[in-house]
């Protein structure tokens, strides 16, 4: 019998079991931060870090951070995930879609239920250029941006991956740029970026495991 190629997934997406142990790293770095903050109210490095990030402070990084904050805010990170998924089905994608939408959409459900069981007061170690006054953990900008950093990943095609390398770049920007102005303490955003990350392979961990199937057509890669 001839042999046969693998598919157009299989050559993109890895196998679902190669991702148990990055999934249980996030997890494993978001339930340090939490037991971190639920028993001594923040992390070690949370004030020395924020310090030294405001002491070196100048007007251009000023104007850096809040153009990542307005950029990282939930209205286009919203409008980001339903153009992506929106396209995906119109394609005939709509297992990507479904998967994407779960992906990015989940997360951001998920970081209201933790901010709202966590109540943690944000810093306030000097006035914010850009103040908040929600609760701090996890960040909410960390958090959706690396959602649909890692949720882009998967539906990236291997030729195509240099160009997804700046959604992941533009996360850890977003993150600064929260610590920068003060607003989120460090363990707020490594609390958010690996929350994010491990819902999204969990979720294709899920899809893996139930072996979703919702209509794909075409040779289009998954």
């Amino acid at each position: 019998m001839p042999a046969t190629s693998p598919s157009p997934a299989a050559s993109i997406s890895p196998r679902p079991r190669s991702l148990w142990l990055p999934a249980a790293l996030a997890w494993g770095i978001f339930g340090t931060m939490a037991a971190l903050v639920a028993s001594h109210g923040r992390a070690p490095f949370d004030n020395p870090l924020l310090l030294a990030l405001h002491r070196h402070a100048t007007p251009a990084l000023d104007g850096l951070a809040v153009f990542f904050t307005i950029v990282g805010n939930t209205g286009p990170m919203v409008a980001a995930g339903v153009l992506t998924t929106a396209a995906l089905a119109y394609r005939g994608r709509r297992r990507a879609a479904w998967l994407f939408a779960l992906g990015v959409g989940g997360s951001m459900l998920l970081t209201q239920v933790i901010k709202r069981i966590a109540e943690r007061p944000r810093p306030d170690l000097w006035l914010s250029l850009r103040p908040e006054h929600t609760f701090s953990f996890p960040s909410g900008h960390a958090m959706d941006t690396a959602a649909l950093a890692a949720a882009l990943f998967f539906i990236t095609p291997p030729k195509q991956r240099k160009w997804w390398a700046l959604a992941p770049l533009f996360a850890l920007g977003v993150g600064w740029a929260r610590m920068y102005l003060g607003v989120h303490y460090p363990s707020d955003v490594l609390a958010g970026w690996s929350s994010a990350v491990g819902w999204v392979l969990l979720v294709q961990l899920w899809a893996g495991h139930t072996k979703l199937q919702l209509g794909d057509t075409g040779g289009e890669p998954q």
